[in-house]
């Protein structure tokens, strides 16, 4: 399959698959406090909102939302390197109207406390399960962005029993790009493709991260050989690609479906790298009927 599929949203009368009011949700949640995280309910949607909660020994903020009780399998959505649980939010406002849905901040990342020493894969994999177990739920599918693909993955085979499906968005890390420069150099090539109103909140993201704590992920996502581990990952997975995603190019997303033993492809036209957030609607009812068989 090519790159570059779908016209760009930019393109005359193409428009982003969003939910009113989201520009403004932005704006809001981009001066956040921590004893005031911003709620979202979009017109149509089901709210979503957060708190703290102590989750594997860290106290961790976790946005929450959903019909409780319920025979859904929970989704918990995992963010990638240097953003938090805010540019995952609008998708889980879609997923919560048919089950329990979480979206935390990892440690050091939003409104979470800080980890005890450095940061590692394992340490974050061990903290999104951490966080289900302190929502009750004993098995989850994981819905992941980019890095947080790597640490879904990571999860999925240090708790095989506990990750019932695995939903990759955008995953990383391409073996053809694995430096630093690749990396950034694809991903300013996808923000024509995204919805505008993500660049402030991914401000307020690498704030919350620091520079120097925001290099060390970013080494540990170069570092890590996500497709030597793929081949081990043994639930129901689903690789998703914006068409226009040059982080996770064709051939990568291709290649990672190949490698997992029971994957299979999506590819959303016209959108890039955060197509769960710039056409939140457009990837929602994808991942709904995956997560509903």
């Amino acid at each position: 399959m090519p790159d570059l599929v779908g016209k760009s949203r930019l393109w005359p009368g193409e428009r982003f698959a969003v939910r009113r009011g989201l520009t403004r949700w932005a704006a809001t949640v981009a001066v956040e406090r921590r004893a005031a995280p911003a709620p979202l309910a979009l017109r149509g949607g089901a709210a979503i909102v957060g708190g703290m909660v102590l989750a594997g020994g860290h106290r961790l903020h976790v946005r929450a939302g959903g019909p409780r009780p319920s025979a859904a399998t929970p989704a918990v959505l995992v963010h990638g390197v240097v953003v938090s649980s805010r540019y995952l939010v609008p998708l889980g406002v879609e997923l919560a109207a048919d089950r329990p849905v979480l979206v935390p901040d990892l440690p050091g990342y939003g409104l979470s406390d800080p980890p005890r020493g450095r940061p590692s894969l394992a340490a974050l994999a061990d903290a999104v399960i951490a966080c289900a177990d302190a929502a009750g739920h004993e098995s989850v599918a994981l819905v992941a962005n980019s890095f947080g693909a790597q640490v879904s993955v990571e999860a999925a085979l240090r708790h095989p029993e506990r990750v019932e499906r695995l939903v990759l968005l955008g995953p990383t890390l391409d073996p053809a790009a694995r430096s630093l420069l690749a990396q950034y150099a694809r991903w300013q090539r996808c923000v024509p493709d995204e919805h505008l109103s993500v660049l402030p909140v991914m401000a307020r993201d690498l704030a919350d991260v620091g520079p120097l704590r925001a290099m060390r992920l970013l080494r540990i996502m170069l570092d890590d050989a996500i497709e030597a581990k793929l081949p081990r990952v043994r639930c129901p997975a689903l690789v998703v690609r914006g068409g226009r995603d040059r982080v996770c190019p064709a051939t990568w997303s291709e290649r990672a479906v190949r490698l997992l033993p029971r994957g299979e492809l999506a590819v959303v036209p016209g959108y890039a790298h955060m197509a769960h957030y710039s056409g939140v609607l457009a990837v929602a009812p994808i991942l709904g009927r995956f997560l509903a068989r």
